[in-house]
C-alpha cells in the first residue's frame, strides 16, 4: 500500500492535488477534454532532504502507473493512489526535473507535468555566539570553534567553510582557521566579530560572536594549550596546562566522554577527525584559561601532539566536526506559508 504522507507534506500535496482537480473536473464536462494529449503544468514538488517525497491524488482520481516514464535522476514507486520519489543523495546543483503523471478520472485522462526539485537540508546555525569566558587583553586569544555551538546537517571538510567579517572595536584583530577563532585586542571590553558558516549547499549562517577581554592580571595566571592530537581514547589535560591548584572542566566534548576535575578525559570510542574537546582550567584564586584538543586522522598515538597555530585568515575550510541541528516540529504558520507558495504556482484552470 502507498504510505500516506506526513502531516506537513501530506497537507502540501493534498492542496496541490485539490488545486489541480477543478481543471480536470471541468475538462470532464467537455468532449474535447477526453484527449490524452491535454497537459497541465503544476507546482514544484520538493523531495525532502534525507527522506522520500510523496505525491498523492484527490479522491476519485487515480494515477496510470503504466504510463509513468522513467524518472531523470531519481527513483519512483507508483501505485494508483500515489507516487513515492527518492533520490540517492543531495546535490545542490541538481536543479529541477519534470515528471509527467497521467491522472485518470472517469473517461478523462490528463497529463500533469510536475516539476521535481530537492529540498535543501536545514541551514547551519551558530547557537552560542557569546563565549562564556574572560580573556586577558593584549594577548593572542584562540577560541575553539566548538564553543560557538555550530550545528550543520551537511558540512563536509572539503566544502563547508567559516569566515570572519567586521570586528568591533576597529582596533581589534580577528582571523579564523579550520578549528579556532583568533582574537587580539589591547583594550578590555567586548570584542564583537561577525562570523559566518557556509554549508555544502551554499547556505550561510551569520552571527555576531562576542569575546570578552579583561585587564591582564599582574599575578601569575594559569596557562593552557590548544593542540592537535592523533586519535586517542584517554587524554591527560594536566599535561596541557600550568598553574597552581588547577581544576578542569570541559564545556564542549565528545558525546558520552567523561571529563574529571583532575583533567582526566576518557572517550567511549576512537575519536573521528575534526572532533574537538575544549577545556577550562581554574586555579585556586579563580583565574582561568581555555585550552582545547582537536583530533586529526594521523596515526602515532599520544606522542603525535602539535600546537594549533594562530591563523589570521579571513576564511578557512571548516575543520571541526559539528552536530546536526535537533529535529523540530513545523508550526502551523510555516505549513500555511508553504501551502500559499505552492498554490501560487498551480496554474489557473
Amino acid at each position: 500500500m502507498f504510505r500516506r504522507p506526513t502531516a506537513t507534506l501530506g497537507a502540501v500535496i493534498l492542496a496541490v492535488a485539490v488545486a489541480i482537480m477543478p481543471a480536470t473536473a471541468s475538462a470532464a464536462s467537455s468532449a474535447e477534454a477526453a484527449d490524452e494529449g491535454q497537459t497541465e503544468n503544476t507546482a514544484l514538488i520538493e523531495i525532502p532532504y534525507g527522506e522520500p517525497g510523496e505525491l498523492s491524488v484527490a479522491e476519485g482520481v487515480t494515477i496510470d502507473c503504466g504510463a509513468l516514464p522513467a524518472a531523470d535522476g531519481f527513483e519512483t514507486s507508483c501505485e494508483p493512489t500515489g507516487i513515492t520519489l527518492t533520490v540517492a543523495e543531495y546535490d545542490p546543483e541538481w536543479g529541477e526535473r519534470v515528471l509527467p503523471v497521467t491522472l485518470v478520472s472517469g473517461a478523462t485522462r490528463t497529463v500533469v507535468n510536475y516539476r521535481v526539485g530537492l529540498a535543501p537540508p536545514p541551514a547551519p546555525e551558530i547557537t552560542a555566539p557569546r563565549v562564556d569566558a574572560p580573556f586577558a587583553a593584549g594577548g593572542q586569544v584562540l577560541v575553539p570553534l566548538s564553543l560557538l555551538g555550530i550545528t550543520c546537517t551537511l558540512c563536509s571538510p572539503d566544502t563547508a567553510s567559516v569566515r570572519v567579517g567586521a570586528a568591533s572595536p576597529a582596533t581589534a584583530h580577528v582571523g579564523v582557521g579550520p578549528t579556532h577563532l583568533a582574537v587580539r585586542s589591547d583594550a578590555p571590553g567586548d570584542v564583537t566579530v561577525e562570523l559566518s558558516v557556509k554549508d555544502d549547499a551554499g547556505q550561510t549562517a551569520t552571527a555576531e560572536v562576542i569575546v570578552s577581554m579583561v585587564e591582564a592580571t599582574t599575578d601569575a595566571a594559569p596557562l593552557a594549550l590548544h593542540v592537535k592530537s592523533a586519535p586517542v581514547r584517554a587524554i591527560d589535560l594536566a599535561g596541557l596546562a600550568w598553574g597552581d591548584d588547577l581544576a578542569f572542566s570541559c564545556p564542549t566534548t565528545i558525546a558520552d566522554a567523561t571529563c574529571g576535575a583532575d583533567g582526566a578525559v576518557s572517550l567511549p570510542a576512537d575519536p573521528s577527525s575534526g572532533d574537538q574537546v575544549s577545556f577550562r582550567v581554574v586555579d585556586g584564586r579563580g583565574h582561568q584559561a581555555f585550552g582545547s584538543v582537536t583530533f586529526g586522522d594521523d596515526a602515532g598515538g599520544a606522542a603525535s601532539v602539535s600546537p594549533i597555530p594562530v591563523d589570521w585568515s579571513e576564511s578557512s575550510p571548516l575543520g571541526i566536526a559539528v552536530p546536526a541541528p535537533p529535529p523540530d516540529e513545523e508550526d502551523g504558520a510555516s505549513v500555511l506559508s508553504r501551502l500559499s507558495r505552492i498554490l501560487q504556482e498551480v496554474p489557473t484552470p
